[in-house]
């Protein structure tokens, strides 16, 4: 058995099957999607097809979520609790979800109530941060400023810049595993033997092609840290840097 965790997919669905491809994965592995795997790239709905198609054959992907996934549901759902002074759909829109909105083929935001609730209720299930024998899986990070870090908040999906603030004796000998920031994937590998801090950061910019050292998915093993790598080969990406995730 194999425990696989997998960085910002953004919607990249050929490039997520063809990472899956090099994994091999079977029914004995697990793999833990880090959030994010919508908007932007070209086929959003086709990556969520595909991880709910695995999850009913019996596979063990879970997913956690990002802060994509947390806005795509607001935008469905205006109950959802929500803090930016913002329209939910507007700020959706502004951070990559045309895409996703031309994949269900909807044009306007009265057409997300014809949406199949499935997709909500796959959004819905995502999971703030998960813990392993040896890590926590999250899509950012924690706070670590309050003192139950592991307490659902919005920084699971949206902290940056943390890891000066990283009081390790909260994290009971375990290591943080996240996407949300994308990275130079060149320096993965040096950074996971160094480990200057108990945290990897596995983004390396999959929907961005335009800067030296991104434009790749990553997956990690979370037992042994080998990274596994896969250039994207979408058509479509990101034309320019926006330093978001």
């Amino acid at each position: 058995m194999a425990r696989y965790a997998i960085g910002d997919i953004h919607g990249c669905f050929k490039t997520y099957l063809a990472l899956l491809e090099q994994l091999n994965i079977t029914k004995a592995d697990e793999v833990y999607i880090l959030g994010d795997l919508i908007d932007r790239g070209p086929g959003s709905k086709a990556v969520m097809d595909h991880i709910m198609d695995m999850q009913e054959q019996g596979y063990a992907f879970t997913v956690i979520k990002g802060n994509h996934e947390w806005l795509m549901a607001q935008a469905i759902d205006e109950t959802i609790p929500y803090c930016w002074d913002y329209r939910r759909f507007q700020l959706w829109m502004k951070n990559g979800g045309v895409t996703t909105m031309m994949n269900f083929a909807f044009q306007k935001q009265d057409d997300l109530k014809k949406i199949d609730m499935k997709y909500f209720e796959f959004l819905k299930s995502t999971k703030h941060f998960v813990e392993l024998d040896n890590c926590y899986l999250v899509h950012a990070g924690f706070n670590f400023k309050a003192e139950d870090i592991f307490k659902e908040s919005q920084d699971m999906f949206m902290v940056r810049d943390y890891y000066d603030k990283i009081d390790a004796s909260k994290l009971n000998g375990k290591i943080i595993i996240h996407g949300h920031t994308p990275r130079d994937y060149q320096t993965l590998e040096a950074d996971i033997a160094e480990m200057k801090y108990p945290a990897i950061n596995i983004d390396t910019g999959c929907v961005y092609d335009i800067r030296s050292g991104i434009g790749r998915l990553c997956a990690i093993d979370v037992d042994t840290k080998k990274i596994y790598l896969q250039e994207n080969v979408d058509k479509q990406m990101q034309k320019e840097m926006e330093g978001k995730g």
